[in-house]
């Protein structure tokens, strides 16, 4: 019962800004379990609510299946990839520097006047968004993957000029084939906890159903201040976790740049 009443934030948060990983991940490491088999088991609690809201934004039009379809297989590799790598290396790692590009995506969308409902001017075309953004998110989002709906959704808006309804819509697409990829290489491992992740899941279905309805009527009035408190919440969260060792990494940086 507690972590489906959790899967129905996470479920809501995600719709709406991403980055449910934050609420999923500690729920699970809290009863005991490994931090592979509580990505593994985010990762599949979460395809629950992402196909609600694609679900949901694709009946409402929003999803620009003509431009993200040829995406997509880029996506699945690169999840999939990202997903075999977390298995030999330690994801620690790729930890001390996303809660960085987080801070610097919520500044983005505090004062980027493109984050609005109205679309701008795409800075890139879609063929080079789809070769070489789109893979390195997914790579990360197969590897970590927290955060990674936000980094998507900052791509969207920053380099395609897609309005902040479009984007999230888009982006939960994007994300769920990485994180699909990403799922089927742990599942196959073993990682994946099926009974707290089908709790967690059902929740994901009503809370992302909500969070899909909150989109869709209020927009950017929604979307931004929750992406912004995401954002920042994700970066404080893992900072904390990684404090002691994000100060090591920046002092053996600092004595490579000064000598």
């Amino acid at each position: 019962m507690i972590l489906f009443l959790i899967g129905i934030v996470a479920g809501l948060v995600e719709a709406s800004a991403g980055g449910s990983g934050l609420i999923s991940l500690p729920a699970i490491m809290y009863f005991g379990y490994s931090p592979i088999e509580a990505i593994a088991t985010s990762k599949f609690q979460y395809t629950f609510g992402a196909l609600t809201s694609i679900t949901r934004f694709s009946r409402a039009g929003l999803i620009e299946w003509r431009k993200i379809a040829p995406m997509l297989f880029g996506s699945m590799i690169a999840g999939g990839i990202g997903a075999y790598l977390l298995l030999l290396i330690n994801a620690e790692v790729v930890a001390l520097i996303v809660p960085i590009l987080l801070i610097v995506a919520a500044i983005y969308f505090m004062v980027s006047p493109r984050v609005s409902d109205k679309e701008s001017s795409p800075r890139i075309s879609p063929g080079v968004f789809g070769w070489f953004i789109v893979p390195v998110i997914a790579l990360y989002d197969g590897f970590f993957g927290v955060g990674s709906a936000s980094l998507y959704m900052a791509a969207c808006v920053l380099l395609l000029g897609m309005n902040v309804r479009v984007a999230t819509a888009n982006t939960k697409l994007l994300d769920f084939v990485s994180g699909a990829a990403a799922l089927g290489v742990l599942a196959l491992k073993g990682h994946v906890l099926l009974l707290p992740g089908l709790a967690l899941g059902a929740g994901q279905i009503i809370g992302a159903y909500f969070g899909a309805s909150l989109v869709l009527r209020l927009g950017a009035r929604w979307i931004r201040p929750v992406i912004i408190i995401v954002t920042l919440g994700l970066s404080i969260d893992l900072l904390f976790k990684h404090w002691d060792k994000l100060i090591v990494f920046l002092k053996h940086l600092m004595d490579f740049i000064f000598g």
